[in-house]
């Protein structure tokens, strides 16, 4: 399947490079050389299709990141509400889960600041362009 336009042996050199491959071994699994691999690593192309798969990798990771962020939240405030659980423990669980939130809740917040920001600078460039 074709990739910003990219098929065949370029194609092949931009997968292995999104699955973790150096160059070198890229080039290989490619079935090109190293100059020629060099030449597509300067390919405007090349580096948007590589830019694209890698983050369709990780977008992928992220959605499996957060679909398990539940199970390990359950399991944490289990641990907290364990009396049995040893104090160290409880005080490690609950850590986590403070940190976790603060951090994700940071997160949120830039995000809406970035998405602000972008709004705020495409609709001064709409009014000038």
């Amino acid at each position: 399947m074709a990739r910003n336009g990219i098929v065949g042996r370029k194609l092949a050199f931009v997968e292995a490079l999104a699955a973790g491959q150096n160059v070198t071994q890229a080039a290989v699994t490619a079935g090109v050389g190293r100059r020629t691999a060099a030449r597509y690593r300067q390919d405007a192309a090349v580096r948007a299709a590589l830019q694209a798969a890698q983050g369709d990798a990780l977008s992928q990771t992220t959605r499996k990141a957060v679909a398990t962020m539940t199970a390990a939240l359950d399991v944490l405030a289990g641990i907290m509400a364990n009396e049995r659980a040893s104090p160290s423990a409880r005080v490690a669980a609950a850590r986590a889960v403070l940190e976790s939130g603060l951090r994700f809740t940071e997160l949120c917040d830039l995000a809406r600041r970035v998405d602000d920001l972008e709004r705020t600078v495409s609709n001064g460039t709409e009014a000038t362009g």
